[in-house]
């Protein structure tokens, strides 16, 4: 997905080297390459760059307009030639760590409606540039895959409005909420029945086969139980819980039952509350960094009751209080 923003910059004859640069990347010769990553603060970054470069305050929306399956590699192809849109969204949420591993999605379906809620499991800035072209790709692709003029019940963006909202509200059709605690999607569920005009199977299968093998290898990179349980203890405090490693073993995790996932996690020196320790820390840290919820908040999304606790946990990580790592950050920036 990266590739985009220096590909509409290139696309307005103008040298995207300085978008590459902010990406910290050599150009990407292969449109099915997507091994390389980058974190959401250098995307970011980036798009402020393309912005700069081409005079225009919108250019996020108009990147994220640009999105086509070529810059979301195998996966963009596959979802393209798939048969119907539910087939789409279930491969999508299998393999979205391709496109982004800092967020991730969950799909819930109530009352005729779709809802996506997106977790944070990475430092994910509060950045109006990032969410509108977030939001833009999303729905761009949505609709050039389907041919249909898609018009969600109600996008949320947890990022300050733009100094002109009016060019997002025409492109997205329906109500925009900014500043909230999330990034959400609200559709009509009977999107998902739709059929794809562009289905194709042969190219779906090629397609399909070359993304699953590219998601097996980022995960066995990654070892694939310790994402697995970092999402679910994200998942797990964001809902204002504390997870143990029973209550998350109990639904799945490859079979594992608790005392199979502690051997897991020894083997690779880790144990499980390092790696609740670690969620928590890059949570809360996150939080305080790149939003502005109230520290109670903040608290809470990381699983401290008590503001005492809370405060003592980042007195430990940082040396230094809630809110003077909120205020040290605002002053770098």
């Amino acid at each position: 997905m990266l590739r985009v923003v220096p590909d509409y910059v290139h696309a307005q004859d103008i040298d995207p080297t300085p978008v590459w640069r902010a990406l910290g990347l050599a150009e990407v010769r292969d449109a099915l390459d997507t091994a390389d990553r980058v974190p959401a603060v250098k995307l970011a970054d980036a798009l402020a760059v393309a912005a700069r470069l081409c005079r225009d305050p919108m250019v996020s929306l108009r990147i994220g307009m640009f999105v086509r399956p070529a810059h979301m590699g195998a996966l963009g192809y596959a979802l393209m030639s798939c048969g119907e849109a539910r087939e789409g969204l279930a491969l999508y949420e299998q393999m979205q760590s391709l496109v982004c591993n800092e967020l991730r999605s969950h799909h819930h379906i109530a009352r005729g409606l779709l809802e996506t809620r997106h977790d944070l499991l990475g430092p994910v800035p509060r950045d109006t540039g990032f969410w509108t072209f977030y939001a833009a790709s999303r729905l761009a692709f949505a609709r050039w895959v389907s041919a249909r003029d898609l018009i969600p019940l109600r996008v949320d963006l947890p990022c300050p409005p733009p100094a002109d909202p009016a060019a997002l509200q025409q492109f997205i059709g329906g109500p925009v909420r900014y500043d909230t605690p999330d990034y959400r999607e609200v559709i009509p569920a009977d999107w998902l029945n739709w059929l794809n005009p562009n289905a194709d199977p042969s190219v779906h299968g090629l397609m399909s086969s070359m993304a699953t093998r590219q998601w097996e290898a980022t995960l066995q990179q990654a070892d694939e139980v310790v994402v697995d349980l970092t999402q679910r203890i994200t998942a797990s405090l964001n809902t204002g819980a504390v997870p143990t490693l029973d209550t998350l073993a109990r639904p799945g995790l490859g079979g594992l039952s608790a005392r199979q996932l502690q051997r897991r996690l020894a083997e690779r020196g880790l144990s499980f509350s390092d790696l609740l320790e670690q969620v928590r820390r890059e949570q809360a840290l996150n939080h305080l960094r790149h939003t502005e919820l109230p520290l109670a908040e903040v608290a809470q999304r990381a699983g401290y009751a008590e503001p005492s606790s809370f405060h003592r946990a980042v007195k430990r990580w940082t040396g230094l209080t809630p809110l003077a790592v909120r205020e040290q950050s605002r002053g770098s920036s």
